[in-house]
Protein backbone atom coordinates (compact mmCIF):
# COMPACT_ATOMS: atom_id res chain seq x y z
CA UNK A 1 0.00 0.00 0.00
CA UNK A 2 1.37 3.30 -0.88
CA UNK A 3 0.87 6.49 0.72
CA UNK A 4 -1.59 8.81 -0.53
CA UNK A 5 1.20 11.59 -0.13
CA UNK A 6 4.26 9.70 -1.37
CA UNK A 7 4.95 9.03 -5.38
CA UNK A 8 5.21 11.10 -8.48
CA UNK A 9 1.92 12.39 -8.37
CA UNK A 10 0.56 12.43 -4.95
CA UNK A 11 -3.23 12.46 -3.90
CA UNK A 12 -3.02 14.64 -1.07
CA UNK A 13 -0.35 17.50 0.42
CA UNK A 14 1.49 16.42 3.60
CA UNK A 15 3.45 18.29 5.92
CA UNK A 16 5.86 15.06 6.37
CA UNK A 17 6.36 14.32 3.22
CA UNK A 18 8.18 17.89 1.89
CA UNK A 19 7.89 16.87 -1.76
CA UNK A 20 4.03 16.36 -1.89
CA UNK A 21 3.70 19.99 -0.66
CA UNK A 22 3.30 22.80 -3.09
CA UNK A 23 2.63 20.53 -6.30
CA UNK A 24 -0.78 20.87 -7.14
CA UNK A 25 -2.75 23.80 -4.82
CA UNK A 26 -5.76 21.64 -5.42
CA UNK A 27 -4.70 18.66 -3.08
CA UNK A 28 -6.19 18.69 -0.14
CA UNK A 29 -3.95 19.31 2.83
CA UNK A 30 -3.65 16.42 5.53
CA UNK A 31 -3.03 17.00 8.94
CA UNK A 32 -1.06 13.69 10.49
CA UNK A 33 -0.67 13.82 14.28
CA UNK A 34 2.01 12.23 15.71
CA UNK A 35 1.63 9.86 18.58
CA UNK A 36 3.83 9.02 21.56
CA UNK A 37 6.03 7.09 19.05
CA UNK A 38 6.09 9.14 16.38
CA UNK A 39 4.40 9.56 12.88
CA UNK A 40 2.68 6.35 11.85
CA UNK A 41 4.85 4.08 9.88
CA UNK A 42 3.14 4.58 6.56
CA UNK A 43 4.36 8.34 7.29
CA UNK A 44 8.27 7.32 7.64
CA UNK A 45 7.99 5.21 4.54
CA UNK A 46 6.91 5.26 1.18
CA UNK A 47 4.88 2.05 1.30
CA UNK A 48 3.83 -0.84 3.41
CA UNK A 49 3.29 -4.35 2.72
CA UNK A 50 0.35 -5.97 4.87
CA UNK A 51 0.10 -9.81 5.07
CA UNK A 52 -2.71 -11.60 4.55
CA UNK A 53 -3.51 -12.01 8.44
CA UNK A 54 -3.48 -8.46 8.82
CA UNK A 55 -7.23 -7.56 7.22
CA UNK A 56 -6.13 -6.42 3.23
CA UNK A 57 -9.24 -4.47 2.20
CA UNK A 58 -9.78 -7.07 -0.53
CA UNK A 59 -8.62 -10.30 0.86
CA UNK A 60 -9.63 -13.16 -0.59
CA UNK A 61 -9.46 -16.53 1.06
CA UNK A 62 -8.78 -18.71 -2.76
CA UNK A 63 -6.09 -16.62 -5.04
CA UNK A 64 -7.23 -15.83 -7.89
CA UNK A 65 -6.44 -17.92 -10.77
CA UNK A 66 -5.22 -20.51 -9.16
CA UNK A 67 -6.47 -23.98 -9.37
CA UNK A 68 -8.97 -24.33 -6.39
CA UNK A 69 -10.15 -20.65 -7.45
CA UNK A 70 -11.43 -21.98 -10.41
CA UNK A 71 -12.80 -25.18 -9.50
CA UNK A 72 -15.16 -22.84 -6.91
CA UNK A 73 -15.29 -19.89 -9.23
CA UNK A 74 -16.55 -21.53 -12.45
CA UNK A 75 -18.60 -24.22 -10.31
CA UNK A 76 -20.77 -21.20 -8.96
CA UNK A 77 -20.99 -19.11 -12.27
CA UNK A 78 -22.53 -22.45 -13.55
CA UNK A 79 -24.94 -22.20 -11.06
CA UNK A 80 -25.75 -18.69 -11.94
CA UNK A 81 -25.86 -19.03 -15.86
CA UNK A 82 -28.13 -22.10 -14.94
CA UNK A 83 -30.36 -20.55 -13.07
CA UNK A 84 -30.52 -17.54 -15.72
CA UNK A 85 -31.63 -20.13 -18.38
CA UNK A 86 -34.32 -21.28 -16.65
CA UNK A 87 -35.89 -18.26 -15.87
CA UNK A 88 -35.28 -17.26 -19.46
CA UNK A 89 -36.96 -20.09 -20.39
CA UNK A 90 -39.79 -20.93 -17.78
CA UNK A 91 -40.57 -17.23 -16.95
CA UNK A 92 -39.43 -15.23 -20.44
CA UNK A 93 -38.08 -12.78 -18.78
CA UNK A 94 -35.62 -11.34 -21.30
CA UNK A 95 -39.09 -10.05 -23.10
CA UNK A 96 -39.85 -7.10 -21.47
CA UNK A 97 -42.61 -6.68 -24.30
CA UNK A 98 -44.77 -9.34 -22.47
CA UNK A 99 -44.76 -6.82 -19.55
CA UNK A 100 -47.46 -4.73 -20.17
CA UNK A 101 -46.28 -1.78 -18.13
CA UNK A 102 -44.07 1.35 -18.57
CA UNK A 103 -41.59 2.67 -16.80
CA UNK A 104 -38.15 1.48 -15.78
CA UNK A 105 -39.18 0.94 -12.16
CA UNK A 106 -42.14 -0.86 -12.78
CA UNK A 107 -40.29 -3.52 -15.07
CA UNK A 108 -37.86 -3.99 -12.36
CA UNK A 109 -40.57 -4.86 -9.97
CA UNK A 110 -42.69 -7.06 -12.31
CA UNK A 111 -38.95 -8.59 -13.25
CA UNK A 112 -37.98 -9.10 -9.81
CA UNK A 113 -41.40 -10.82 -9.14
CA UNK A 114 -41.00 -13.17 -12.02
CA UNK A 115 -37.51 -14.47 -10.82
CA UNK A 116 -39.08 -14.88 -7.48
CA UNK A 117 -41.59 -17.23 -9.03
CA UNK A 118 -38.75 -18.53 -11.32
CA UNK A 119 -37.14 -19.62 -7.47
CA UNK A 120 -40.22 -20.95 -6.37
CA UNK A 121 -41.00 -22.90 -9.14
CA UNK A 122 -37.98 -24.86 -9.10
CA UNK A 123 -37.51 -25.54 -5.46
CA UNK A 124 -41.08 -26.47 -5.33
CA UNK A 125 -39.96 -29.55 -8.33
CA UNK A 126 -37.13 -30.00 -6.13
CA UNK A 127 -39.60 -30.78 -3.08
CA UNK A 128 -42.02 -32.97 -5.03
CA UNK A 129 -38.25 -35.01 -5.16
CA UNK A 130 -38.00 -35.63 -1.58
CA UNK A 131 -39.27 -38.61 0.35
CA UNK A 132 -42.88 -37.05 2.54
CA UNK A 133 -44.91 -38.78 4.70
CA UNK A 134 -43.18 -42.08 4.35
CA UNK A 135 -43.35 -42.13 0.87
CA UNK A 136 -40.39 -43.13 -1.23
CA UNK A 137 -38.80 -40.23 -3.01
CA UNK A 138 -40.14 -39.61 -6.58
CA UNK A 139 -36.95 -39.62 -9.34
CA UNK A 140 -37.21 -36.74 -11.60
CA UNK A 141 -38.26 -36.72 -15.00
CA UNK A 142 -35.23 -36.94 -17.12
CA UNK A 143 -34.58 -34.04 -20.16
CA UNK A 144 -32.72 -36.10 -22.22
CA UNK A 145 -34.41 -37.55 -25.36
CA UNK A 146 -34.74 -41.64 -25.47
CA UNK A 147 -32.60 -42.75 -27.73
CA UNK A 148 -34.24 -43.92 -31.26
CA UNK A 149 -33.78 -47.34 -32.94
CA UNK A 150 -31.30 -46.18 -36.11
CA UNK A 151 -33.04 -48.01 -38.41
CA UNK A 152 -36.33 -46.44 -37.17
CA UNK A 153 -35.36 -43.12 -38.34
CA UNK A 154 -34.17 -43.60 -42.22
CA UNK A 155 -36.28 -43.39 -45.06
CA UNK A 156 -37.57 -47.06 -46.51
CA UNK A 157 -35.61 -48.08 -49.10
CA UNK A 158 -32.23 -46.17 -48.50
CA UNK A 159 -30.53 -49.04 -46.44
CA UNK A 160 -29.47 -51.98 -47.77
CA UNK A 161 -31.76 -55.28 -47.47
CA UNK A 162 -34.82 -52.82 -47.04
CA UNK A 163 -37.10 -52.36 -49.26
CA UNK A 164 -39.16 -49.23 -50.48
CA UNK A 165 -43.24 -48.91 -49.22
CA UNK A 166 -45.63 -48.52 -52.44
Amino acid sequence: MLCPAAGTRPTVACPVKRRSLGRDPRLPLVDVTPTPAGHPEVCRRESLTFNRDIGIRHWQELDHGLAPWVHHYFRLRNRVEHFNGYAKDHEAIERSRTRRIRGIAAQSLLLSFQIAHANHRKLASWLDTLQTGGLPARRRPSNRHTLKNPHDWTPKGYLPGSTPEA
